[in-house]
């Protein structure tokens, strides 16, 4: 039973053509690349909803088929390609996921990937214009799902990336700012 379901269909990657050629494939098709977004073929890279990622953040190999994974990707196969200022390794690819929507008049934003949460909190009545839901593990922020609330995004987005402790009472708080709602360390 649900109120309402959202269906996406035909996220598939097209990597057929790579039959063959030495580049490893996933379950579902995708490049398997690595945290640096090398595949197994040498000096080949994989950027965008063709290639799947392992994620330390969420401890699970990610395929994200949304522009701003391809947006993202780039800046690391740059570092891994030219080398970084002061010649550190470059910082491995493990961006927060995000998409956006619009849908029947209401804009829809996802931070982050939920599907290890072990704890849902809702800000707001999903019968209004604008509510939140929040998944936490262990405390945390790990994903957030934002109508019309961009505010609610924006600070989500950067409290799943620094990894940030919540207070599961505040955090249900709608009329408290995200970032207002940090467990007291």
């Amino acid at each position: 039973p649900a109120d309402a379901v959202v269906v996406g269909i035909g996220a598939r990657p097209a990597t057929g053509w790579l039959a063959g050629s030495g580049i490893a494939l996933g379950a579902h098709g995708e490049v398997l690349a690595d945290d640096r977004l090398r595949t197994s073929a040498p000096d080949v890279h994989a950027v965008g909803d063709c290639a799947s990622f392992p994620s330390a953040r969420y401890g699970e190999r990610l395929l994200v088929h949304h522009w701003d994974n391809a947006l993202q990707g780039p800046r690391t196969v740059a570092a891994d390609i030219v080398g970084t200022p002061g010649g550190e390794a470059p910082a491995a690819y493990d961006p927060v996921p995000y998409f956006w929507s619009e849908q029947f008049g209401r804009f829809v934003q996802y931070a982050g990937h939920h599907t290890a949460a072990d704890t849902t909190l809702w800000r707001g009545d999903p019968a209004s214009p604008a509510w939140t839901v929040c998944w936490l593990r262990e405390g945390r922020l790990v994903a957030l799902l934002a109508v019309g609330r961009p505010r609610d995004l924006a600070q989500g987005k950067r409290l799943i990336q620094a990894g940030t402790a919540m207070d599961p009472d505040l955090l249900a708080d709608p009329a408290k700012p995200l970032k207002a709602a940090t467990a007291a360390t």
